[in-house]
């Protein structure tokens, strides 16, 4: 397939802290077409007062562009340019969001002349109704949507908005080219209505687990065995369950890498004396921090949003060879040779002790099964499974 251009509507932050599966994704996208990404322009769900420093940030960004004050290439990623549309950010009103579609479709009609755009792929994570108006009112070769946990289940978007989501959910599935479904519960459940949907899980970079090592101070003057979360402390973090995980376990050390969100407090479970909650780190340093793992932790929540999660760090841990626990997500039971899965605290605690014990982390089989599975799950070989359904669906047009 020759390089196409890709109008790639994803609701992230482009420059947020965390590095998410969508970033890994775009990278990679870019090596052979051009992207331009749709930063998050905030009317998904209710803001408030912590979202003003970011509506301010995106104000401010508008004007470091040169070519377009709306767009701005990524340093070292020439083939991506962000571009931060104006609209008004609530989802409630439905007169203001055609108003929105109205305004994101003039704009995007303008970044096609620009930067001759023409038929370009368009790709929609975002299954709302401005995207929907937006997506059937510009040329385009073929529509993507890329299916991403349970969308309108999300725990921040208001329950007065999920039925009006799960409608446009189903008819981006029916109307898109093709489907690319993050879980095989999304895929299963997707397929009826398109049968051209596809597994696409997230997944890690090729060689993450061989990246050079350094030496972390921080987890240098950590004495006895640790257990490591990377990620963010957020709504999809039990954080209740590993608070009581860390307190039935006063032995071993449980290390947290990454943000705090705003809506949840972290103040039982930083009390604690076996707790190290060491705040985010560059994604490129993880695999020097795994190096003092002795376990992964994949504590999530279980709801009808968790239900349909492939946990992103799964094969990050794997990579890094790490012995996994996690709390019962159905995705897990494919990979049970390689995940201990718990119901109960009690459960994982024994779970760890167990891993500790055997000396799982550095078994030589182990580590190579491990390595196995993480290999079946990098991004290059998802980005092979998008390529080859992408060129199909354009010859079919």
């Amino acid at each position: 397939m020759l390089g196409q251009d890709i109008i790639f509507f994803s609701g992230i932050e482009w420059y947020g802290q965390n590095r998410m599966p969508c970033h890994h994704l775009v990278e990679r996208l870019s090596a052979r077409h051009r992207v331009f990404y749709i930063n998050n322009f905030g009317a998904l769900r209710d803001l408030d007062r912590h979202d003003l420093g970011r509506c301010m940030d995106k104000v401010a960004g508008l004007f470091k562009g040169k070519k377009n004050p709306h767009v701005q290439v990524v340093p070292e990623l020439e083939n991506v340019h962000v571009w931060q549309p104006w609209v008004l950010p609530t989802p409630r009103v439905q007169g203001i969001q055609r108003l929105n579609a109205k305004l994101l479709e003039r704009s995007l009609r303008k970044l096609y002349v620009e930067y001759d755009i023409q038929k370009p792929i368009l790709w929609a994570r975002l299954a709302t109704p401005m995207v929907w108006e937006v997506v059937h009112r510009v040329d385009r070769s073929v529509l993507v949507y890329q299916s991403i946990d349970k969308f309108p289940e999300h725990p921040r978007i208001a329950d007065s908005l999920r039925a009006r989501y799960r409608v446009y959910e189903r008819a981006f599935n029916e109307a898109a080219d093709v489907v690319f479904c993050s879980a095989r519960g999304l895929l299963e459940e997707k397929r009826p209505y398109n049968t051209n949907s596809h597994f696409v899980p997230n997944g890690v970079a090729e060689g993450f687990g061989e990246a050079p090592l350094v030496t972390i101070p921080e987890m240098e003057s950590i004495d006895g065995p640790v257990v490591g979360f990377a990620g963010a402390l957020g709504t999809a973090t039990d954080i209740d369950w590993v608070t009581a995980l860390a307190k039935a376990m006063p032995d071993v050390n449980f290390v947290f890498l990454g943000t705090v969100d705003r809506t949840e407090s972290v103040v039982d479970l930083e009390s604690l004396p076996n707790t190290h909650l060491m705040g985010l780190v560059p994604h490129a340093e993880l695999v020097s921090w795994f190096q003092y793992f002795d376990i992964g932790l994949m504590p999530y929540r279980l709801n009808q949003y968790q239900h349909y999660t492939f946990p992103s760090k799964m094969a990050e841990y794997l990579m890094g060879g790490l012995p996994i626990v996690s709390t019962r997500l159905p995705e897990l039971s494919h990979y049970r040779d390689v995940v201990a899965v718990a119901d109960t605290v009690e459960g994982m605690a024994a779970d760890i002790r167990a891993y500790l014990d055997s000396g799982a982390r550095h078994d030589a089989a182990l580590l190579e099964r491990r390595r196995v599975v993480a290999s079946g799950l990098t991004w290059e070989a998802q980005i092979k499974t998008i390529e080859r359904e992408l060129g199909a669906a354009l010859k079919a047009k």
